[in-house]
């Protein structure tokens, strides 16, 4: 999670993400698959998936996009003109998707399960938009890497997130 915190934090030294400003945009693409089993940080390629589950973005305990995985547990959030509050809300590690269908709706078995499938989000890559040659997937995973170069691929590109393994909670 330091990555997250490290580029958020030279967003803000550098200036570029002034507290409280919306005038920079990105979009962002949130994906995962979801689960069908109750537990603590579930392997999705040791279970089986949860096929159109209901599914929420929740950022500081609100909710902020809504969808519903397909056929096969997977889904795909995508949020245009996120503003730089909720890139600093998103890069904070204050996000969190969240499983609304009851886990009885993919296994009967689970039908007195209480709880809640939920996963914390992880940062995957920043995509540049509207840029010519190596404006494909930068890797933040690692080093943060030239961070002019990664600070404006956010601001006004795609941030790429995922989710990490969901819990029972």
């Amino acid at each position: 999670m330091a990555p997250k915190s490290l580029l958020l934090a030279a967003l803000l030294l550098v200036g570029l993400v002034p507290l409280g400003a919306q005038a920079a945009t990105a979009s962002v693409r949130i994906t995962g698959v979801v689960p069908c089993s109750a537990g603590s940080s579930i392997d999705v390629t040791k279970v089986s998936v949860f096929p159109n589950a209901g599914l929420q973005l929740v950022c500081s305990d609100k909710v902020v996009a809504s969808t519903t995985a397909d056929g096969t547990g997977s889904f795909l959030i995508s949020i245009s003109g996120v503003g730089t509050e909720l890139l600093a809300v998103l890069l904070g590690n204050h996000c969190k998707v969240v499983v609304i269908t009851p886990l009885a709706a993919c296994d009967a078995s689970l039908a007195g399960v209480t709880g809640t499938l939920t996963a914390p989000l992880k940062l995957l890559g920043a995509a540049a938009t509207g840029t010519t040659g190596n404006g494909g997937i930068l890797d933040l995973g690692g080093i943060l890497g030239p961070l002019v170069q990664i600070i404006g691929s956010i601001i006004g590109g795609i941030l790429d997130l995922g989710t990490q393994a969901f819990t029972l909670v």
